[in-house]
């Protein structure tokens, strides 16, 4: 169990003042210990199944993966109730750090039947930086895209009928990707939280979230 500075999932902005995006690292790459953020507590803490730690029984994460802090995927519109996935590019970090980042694309997951996209996103100041599309990573980084669809529907392996339990329609873009961060931050901002968590809300009545024009969701 993981404490921070500040609460993991409440404590952190969704969007700067430069338009990134905070992202809070819960597994670094090249590991398998499966870490995630508690949004009852705030705190980091190891995943259980069936009583004992969690670990990916694979190949360790091609990637560092977290969540986008104040975000929520609402079960209302299909979502689990948890903050938004993301993918970050970059060299190993380590878990419980909070990085800015900008999204390039949506990596779609299906597991069981139920949609589990993850937001890609690339490190400030990384070698990843420069690419603002996931066509720009391919073009960069030839089968990078190949590496995470392959390892994120594969990692969870087969079912009794031998076919693999998480399939990929392929990818989407940078517009949706803003887009899905952008609507989970109103989500977010729009549930239940204490008085004292609430933004401020704007003459239309919606939480000022965005101090930046590019940070709208505007898709682009």
């Amino acid at each position: 169990m993981l404490k921070g500075e500040k609460n993991f999932f409440t404590g952190y902005d969704t969007h700067n003042v430069d338009g990134t995006v905070n992202a809070v690292i819960e597994i670094p790459a090249g590991s398998t210990a499966k870490y995630e953020v508690s949004i009852k507590t705030g705190l980091i803490e190891l995943e259980q199944k069936n009583g004992a730690p969690r670990f990916v029984q694979y190949l360790g994460y091609p990637c560092n993966y977290g969540n986008i802090p104040r975000t929520i995927l609402s079960k209302e519109k299909g979502g689990d109730g948890d903050p938004v996935d993301v993918l970050v590019l970059g060299s190993a970090i380590p878990t419980g750090s909070v990085v800015k980042t900008r999204p390039i694309g949506i990596l779609s997951l299906v597991d069981g039947g139920e949609i589990d996209d993850k937001v890609i996103l690339v490190l400030e100041g990384s070698p990843f930086a420069s690419c603002k599309s996931v066509d720009e990573l391919d073009a960069k980084f030839p089968g990078a895209t190949t590496i995470l669809k392959t390892w994120f529907t594969s990692y969870k392996g087969r079912d009794k009928k031998g076919n693999l339990i998480l399939s990929s329609p392929g990818f989407k873009g940078r517009a949706e990707a803003i887009r899905l961060i952008g609507d989970a931050a109103l989500d977010y901002e729009r549930s239940v939280v204490t008085e004292a968590d609430k933004r401020a809300l704007d003459e239309k009545g919606n939480p000022r979230l965005y101090r930046w024009a590019g940070a709208k969701n505007l898709g682009e």
